[in-house]
């Protein structure tokens, strides 16, 4: 090896030709080409299948963000139902079973409220019936826990009540800006279960008696507004 370099150093240099230099360069291009063109192949598919998850992800997730405050008459109101599904499944504790089903009324009310300036009737009397179905679920969840805490049932009332006056505030107000009788009926019907909440919320888990703190702790009151003549 070291007689060949001590040869070839006597060897004049000599460099390739221009036309040497173009084959050379086409050589190697055709093998990076090719190269790359196995190369894609392979991952072709899994690169389309990563491009649909991804369109997917997005339009889901931008679908999800607008049912956000969607009205019932959108049709992206049915995911907005679907998401509230998903919450509910999530809250594990009372306290954040309760908060659930308050945010959730006061959802609904916002919705009649909406669909009424739209003389949807027919919408709002449906979200003011899932108001109350929420408020409803809100009561039996405070009963229950008198029986396994009367501490947190305790102050899980007083929010329950306090949310319950608010609403029937509003429901009060919308009642006298009103003056369809179908959307009277429908807000009195609303206030009259509201108030059947209270009255489950305060009864005993164990006598069916009223709790010691009936009336709570706050500004609410065992009834919301006097029972209304048919």
């Amino acid at each position: 090896m070291e007689a060949l370099a001590e040869r070839l150093r006597t060897v004049e240099p000599m460099a390739p030709s221009p036309a040497a230099k173009i084959r050379g360069w086409n050589l190697v291009s055709a093998a990076v080409q090719q190269s790359a063109t196995v190369r894609s192949r392979g991952h072709s598919v899994k690169r389309l299948v990563l491009a649909a998850v991804a369109a997917a992800v997005l339009l889901v997730g931008g679908a999800v963000a607008a049912s956000a405050d969607s009205l019932p008459d959108s049709a992206l109101y049915p995911i907005k139902g679907v998401v509230e599904q998903v919450r509910g499944a999530l809250a594990f504790s009372p306290s954040d079973q309760l908060t659930y089903h308050l945010e959730l009324a006061q959802t609904r009310l916002t919705e009649a409220e909406a669909m009424i300036a739209r003389h949807r009737l027919d919408l709002a009397s449906q979200a003011l019936s899932a108001m109350d179905d929420q408020l409803g679920d809100a009561a039996a969840l405070v009963k229950a826990e008198k029986g396994t805490d009367p501490a947190i049932a305790a102050d899980l009332e007083n929010r329950l009540l306090q949310a319950i006056a608010t609403h029937d505030g509003q429901l009060a107000r919308l009642q006298g800006q009103v003056t369809n009788p179908a959307a009277q009926s429908a807000i009195l019907k609303a206030r009259d279960r509201a108030a059947q909440a209270v009255q489950v919320a305060q009864t005993s888990n164990n006598n069916g008696n009223p709790s010691p703190n009936g009336k709570g702790s706050g500004n609410a009151s065992a009834s919301p507004h006097p029972t209304p003549k048919h």
